[in-house]
């Protein structure tokens, strides 16, 4: 008599899910793991906090389930706060500044954003950019209005403003804020603090969006020249669109405002730069720097030479072999 094939390998099929989903559950604490409120048992939410209970381990599913939550949702705080500085920025600045805190990204998270976003985007334009046949013609053409045609010196100046980009980002700020305080001395609703906030917020927004409009068209070197171009004027353009929503400036005043901003910041950019010169010379630096250019300049002085002497042999060379040309024929 036949006996019935053996179920084990269905039951085994069977057991190796609940082994499975027991080996990515985790244990279910009866408290909020970030404030440490108590959880009822079908509670999937802290009524304190607002934190999701999490059950399973992490996987590649709800990682990119938090990651789509946190960052490509149209309800998260970094995309409304993005999209309402350009619509209202004094709803994001003014409410930041009288205690709202849930709605939209903080001060220096969006500033943390804001470096962050830029930090890749210099990445990708130091290693992809720079290194293109285009900008070694662009950055030939514009050392070529100088006496020495070497490009090193352009190179390690755009070298030496990336690698210290984020410090000066930090530096500009209190700077700013400094100078729209005298600027809008006679507006009393902002204290120094509150200006601070509100330079973090557009210098971020600027940032962001420079960054990423660079990173879409990075494969364009022509695109990188005119968003370069871009850079320098809309920053401008953009403050006083926010100074004149946050003050509620008419378009004169606004104007006004702007241009009294820049004639306080050029000098005190040439101070900056002074006082960064004077830290040169007293720890060597500029020596150093000004040898490097008189090298350089001997260098390229030294190869045009070469290149003239090579140019008259030459020519003398054509000139004693038409000679001996003539001679050959008319004998």
């Amino acid at each position: 008599m036949s006996k019935k094939p053996s179920d084990n390998s269905k039951i085994d099929k069977k057991s190796s899910t609940p082994a499975k989903k027991r080996k990515d559950a985790l244990i279910v604490s009866d408290h909020c793991k970030n404030c440490g409120t108590p959880l009822q048992l079908d509670q999937r939410f802290c009524s304190h906090c607002g934190a999701k209970r999490m059950y399973n381990r992490l996987n590649t599913r709800n990682l990119l389930e938090d990651f789509t939550e946190r960052f490509l949702n149209i309800e998260n705080v970094f995309l409304k706060t993005f999209i309402v500085l350009f619509t209202a920025p004094e709803d994001v600045i003014h409410g930041y500044v009288e205690g709202l805190r849930k709605r939209y990204m903080s001060a220096f998270g969006y500033f943390a954003v804001a470096l962050t976003i830029t930090s890749i985007y210099t990445f990708f334009f130091r290693n992809w950019f720079i290194d293109s046949e285009s900008f070694s013609e662009f950055s030939n053409g514009f050392a070529s209005g100088f006496k020495s045609p070497d490009t090193t010196i352009l190179s390690d100046y755009m070298d030496f403003v990336f690698d210290y980009q984020s410090l000066f980002s930090f530096l500009c700020i209190p700077l700013y804020a400094v100078i729209s305080k005298l600027v809008f001395w006679n507006y009393k609703q902002y204290n120094f603090i509150e200006h601070i906030v509100i330079y973090l917020y557009t210098y971020s927004q600027v940032q962001i969006l420079m960054s990423v409009l660079g990173m879409l068209f990075i494969w364009s070197n022509m695109a990188q020249i005119i968003l370069g171009v871009v850079t320098s004027v809309f920053p401008i353009i953009y403050t006083i669109y926010v100074l004149y929503r946050i003050f509620d400036l008419t378009i004169e005043k606004a104007i006004l405002k702007t241009i009294l901003f820049l004639a306080i910041l050029l000098p005190l950019s040439c101070l900056f730069m002074s006082a960064v010169g004077g830290i040169m010379y007293a720890t060597g630096m500029l020596d150093e720097f000004v040898a490097d250019v008189k090298q350089q300049s001997e260098i390229a002085r030294a190869a045009r030479e070469a290149a003239a002497k090579a140019k008259d042999s030459i020519r003398a060379d054509s000139i004693k072999a038409a000679v001996q040309i003539v001679k050959d024929t008319l004998n």
